[in-house]
């Protein structure tokens, strides 16, 4: 019992002698306070709608910002461009060795800026910058519809018969300008199916019924945008606007007009001197495309 107690007032002592010689933290690094505030300066640029941002919080070396639009950078001085009309807060989150802080401050932007059609080769090329008007093309397969499964497989698809069947069809005209708007022409006459109501004919546009009269002739809107890793798109906005079929939407097919519908603009090209447009709609079940051509 006596070597027992002796083994364990042995054991205390060494480890009250290892406590005893524990390093202190006497050495800490004091890495400092954050800052108190985050600042910076708006400089208006030579450029419209175009500030240029400048850190002044002292002694920080990393800049964060958000820019009121959805978008964030970095750096110590950005330049930033708003392409329309609003108020933008503007936040800054600089870093020390302490930490961060933030700061805010709002841009008021009192006009769009204006657009330059030049610098979109797609904006150009429906417009030519000016006017121009698209039909479909008088060829077989200027209607398609057929799985999305890159086989090209066909359900259906006009053929060179139908030019002449449909040519109430193909006689439609769809007149982009550079102000952003586009303007149905149907010239009179429509190729009416059965969701229309009537039996695949060519009936006068003044016929269809008030359900879906938004299909007939009208002056729409319409928008570029413009993607770095995807096909470009093409979006029309307005009751009833559309190009090909007025059934063809995104993700159906449907009996009544809708405010808006996107296609894919899968290629553009000049061929013997005409320029043609190759449009795509994923509807659900399958993809729909409408080649069209500028006359």
């Amino acid at each position: 019992m006596q070597n027992h107690i002796s083994k364990y007032l042995y054991l205390s002592l060494m480890l009250l002698s290892l406590g005893a010689c524990s390093p202190q933290q006497d050495g800490a690094i004091d890495i400092g306070l954050p800052p108190g505030e985050a600042t910076f300066t708006i400089e208006a640029s030579g450029e419209p709608n175009t500030y240029i941002l400048r850190n002044t919080t002292p002694e920080t070396f990393l800049h964060q910002w958000d820019l009121g639009n959805g978008t964030t950078k970095n750096g110590e001085v950005i330049e930033v461009k708003y392409p329309l009309m609003g108020n933008y807060v503007v936040t800054l989150r600089a870093f020390n060795k302490g930490g961060s802080a933030t700061g805010s401050q709002t841009i008021n932007v009192l006009e769009d800026a204006p657009f330059d059609c030049e610098t979109s080769e797609t904006y150009k090329f429906l417009t030519n910058c000016s006017t121009k008007t698209w039909r479909l093309i008088p060829q077989a397969g200027a209607l398609f519809v057929g799985p999305d499964d890159g086989t090209g497989t066909t359900w259906f698809a006009t053929t060179e018969d139908d030019v002449e069947l449909r040519s109430c069809q193909f006689n439609d005209e769809w007149i982009f300008t550079v102000d952003g708007m586009m303007t149905y022409d149907s010239k009179g006459d429509i190729w009416g199916e059965d969701y229309l109501g009537f039996n695949f004919e060519c009936v006068p546009t003044a016929d269809l019924g008030p359900t879906v009269a938004a299909w007939g002739d009208g002056v729409h809107n319409f928008e570029i945008i413009e993607n770095e890793d995807a096909a470009d798109q093409l979006v029309l906005n307005g009751l009833g606007a559309f190009i090909g079929l007025p059934k063809v939407t995104n993700g159906a097919e449907v009996a009544t007009p809708v405010a808006s519908t996107t296609y894919d603009i899968i290629s553009m090209e000049t061929v013997d001197g005409q320029d043609i447009i190759v449009l795509q709609v994923n509807f659900g079940p399958g993809i729909w495309k409408f080649t069209i051509a500028a006359f």
